[in-house]
């Protein structure tokens, strides 16, 4: 009967330490701007990302554009300039300034969602308010600005395209076939909890250590680190589902290259974080392994 209390116990400190861990360094790019920052700020998946902004605003402008010849000039002028857009000396921290304006503007939604519902306001199922949408105004302040000034110097143009300096895009983050909007906002708050979670997480660990009879605590290491680890497993082919969902929508969409290029990234950023999750998992099973050859080895010779 103690075994299986113990056992009972180690899967409730499996579970929770998991969802503990995962909403530590979820809570961080959340709440955190530096966290947001260094995701999508730095590296290969995030030079692919701010690459994939010039033809997003390329789109936007070509719609500006009459046909003819004159307008051909001009469309050759507005891609010479978006080419050169990452390069601007103001790219860089119109790029910052865009990715805290994304992360700031979602937290907001959250909130503004949650008083709604506090208020007993229903939700629709299918709501898209909790899903991410990129904000890049600020890029696109700079990119506007560069294509006015290459536009105003095309023969028989007055000025430039007149071009609002706001630049969105939905990348359906999470999708809502995954979660709803409720279930966002209940799951952003359950985030926030991740120091009690790994502190539950903790003392049902010890608990279980306890109650498991002499000889058979390696059984409460070797569920909680094998739970543990299957949790990472499940969270790497939820990301990955998570992924063909958000391409799916945005397939034949201008925002397609974008989605692609920030789901990219943000896989960079998880890869190693659920490596660690799953290393750790794996860990805390070999030493129940370990545990229990010993415990069957001392019992053979005391036999």
């Amino acid at each position: 009967m103690r075994n299986f209390l113990a056992v009972v116990l180690a899967l409730v400190a499996g579970i929770t330490a998991s969802v503990g861990l995962v909403a530590w360094k979820l809570d961080g790019v959340i709440h955190e701007p530096e966290s947001v920052q260094a995701m999508f700020g730095s590296g290969e998946a995030a030079e692919q990302l701010k690459s994939a902004v010039p033809d997003a605003l390329g789109n936007m402008a070509s719609e500006s554009i009459e046909n003819g010849a004159v307008g051909d000039a001009v469309s050759a002028a507005v891609s010479s300039a978006v080419g050169e857009l990452t390069s601007h000396e103001n790219f860089d921290e119109a790029w910052s300034e865009s990715l805290e304006q994304t992360r700031a503007d979602w937290a907001a939604s959250i909130d503004s969602l949650r008083e709604r519902m506090e208020t007993g306001e229903p939700i629709a199922e299918n709501s898209t308010e909790a899903q991410l949408q990129l904000r890049l105004d600020p890029v696109a302040e700079v990119g506007i600005s560069m294509i006015d000034d290459a536009v105003s110097q095309v023969p028989g143009v007055s000025g430039g395209l007149g071009l609002e300096p706001e630049l969105r895009v939905d990348v359906a983050i999470p999708p809502v076939t995954m979660l709803t909007a409720e279930q966002t906002v209940l799951a952003e708050e359950l985030i926030t909890l991740w120091p009690v979670l790994l502190v539950i997480a903790g003392i049902v660990l010890l608990m279980a250590l306890l109650v498991a009879s002499h000889g058979s605590r390696w059984i409460v290491w070797l569920i909680s680190g094998l739970l543990t680890a299957i949790t990472g497993v499940a969270l790497k082919l939820g990301l990955a589902w998570m992924q063909n969902e958000v391409l799916d929508s945005a397939e034949n969409t201008p925002q397609l290259s974008l989605a692609r290029s920030f789901l990219r990234a943000f896989q960079e950023w998880a890869d190693p974080q659920l490596i660690v999750l799953m290393a750790i998992g794996f860990g805390c099973t070999l030493l129940g392994i370990l545990g229990g050859f010993i415990s069957a080895n001392r019992q053979r010779a005391r036999n």
